[in-house]
C-alpha cells in the first residue's frame, strides 16, 4: 500500500495558499493537505496539533515578524522529525542558502509547476534536497563554504559564553568522565575554527561562536557549566 505524505501549508497570501492546496489535492492520494495556515503562529500551532510530515511554508509574511526562515527553525526545534519545503518569489538565491542553513529540505519557487511542487515534497519527504535548476550556482557556492567539524560544532556553546581553552577541557572532562581531553586539543580546534572562517581574534571567535549558536538553534545562554568562569554565568 502507498504511503501517504501529509502535508500542512503555511501562507498569508489566500489566493497562493488554496492554489498550492489544491494543486497538491488534486496530484493523487499520496498527497494529503491535512490543513493550512495563514501566519507563522497559526502554523506553528497547527503543526504541533497535525504532525504533518511535510510543511510547505512561504519565505515572506507580510506584516509579521517571523519568515519562513524562523519557521523552519523553531518547527525542526520541536518537531525535529517534520521536513520542511520553502517557497518563494524572490529570486534571490541566498534566501536559498538561508533556508538550508536553518534545516530546510527543500526550496522552490512559487510559480513552479505542479511537477515540480510533488518533486520537492517527495524528495524531502525522503530526507533528500530539492532546489531550482537555476539556483544550482548558488548551491554550488554554498557547497564551497568552509564547514565546522561535528567536534568542533560541539564546543561552539562553550566558546560562545566565552571560555577558556582549559576550561572546556574541564568542562567536557566532567561530563565524560573517563574519556579526557586536553585544553591543547581546544586550543586547536579554536585554531582551525578561526582559520577557515578567517576570524583574527578571541573576539571574533566569540561573537562567531554566539552567531553560529543563534542561526543553528542552540541554546548556549542556558548551557549548565561546572566551570566558575562564563560571560553569561
Amino acid at each position: 500500500m502507498q504511503q501517504k505524505i501529509n502535508i500542512l501549508v503555511i501562507d498569508d497570501h489566500p489566493v497562493v495558499r488554496h492554489g498550492v492546496v489544491s494543486m497538491i489535492s488534486a496530484y493523487g492520494d499520496k498527497f494529503h493537505v491535512v490543513g493550512e495556515a495563514a501566519s507563522p503562529a497559526e502554523g506553528m500551532a497547527k503543526a504541533a496539533t497535525l504532525q504533518p510530515d511535510i510543511v510547505v511554508t512561504d519565505l515572506m509574511f507580510q506584516g509579521q515578524s517571523e519568515n519562513g526562515i524562523g519557521i523552519v527553525k523553531e518547527l525542526l526545534l520541536r518537531m525535529p522529525e517534520i521536513r520542511c519545503v520553502l517557497i518563494t518569489s524572490n529570486t534571490q538565491g541566498h534566501y536559498m542558502v538561508d533556508a538550508f542553513k536553518a534545516g530546510a529540505k527543500a526550496f522552490l519557487y512559487k510559480d513552479s509547476d505542479s511537477r515540480e511542487y510533488m518533486k520537492a515534497i517527495e524528495a524531502a519527504f525522503e530526507g533528500m534536497t530539492y532546489f531550482p535548476t537555476q539556483l544550482a550556482h548558488e548551491m554550488d557556492k554554498w557547497n564551497r563554504l568552509p564547514r565546522l567539524t561535528p567536534a568542533e560544532e560541539r564546543r561552539m556553546p562553550y566558546i560562545a559564553r566565552g571560555m577558556k581553552s582549559k576550561e572546556i577541557a574541564r568542562e567536557i572532562n566532567h561530563l565524560d568522565a573517563p574519556k579526557v581531553i586536553e585544553s591543547r586539543t581546544i586550543d586547536q580546534q579554536k585554531s582551525n575554527i578561526k582559520q577557515k572562517f578567517g576570524i583574527d581574534s578571541a573576539g571574533g571567535l566569540v561573537a562567531f561562536a554566539i552567531k553560529y549558536c543563534d542561526d543553528h538553534g542552540i541554546d548556549y545562554k542556558g548551557l549548565k557549566i561546572h566551570s566558575k568562569r562564563s560571560l553569561f554565568g
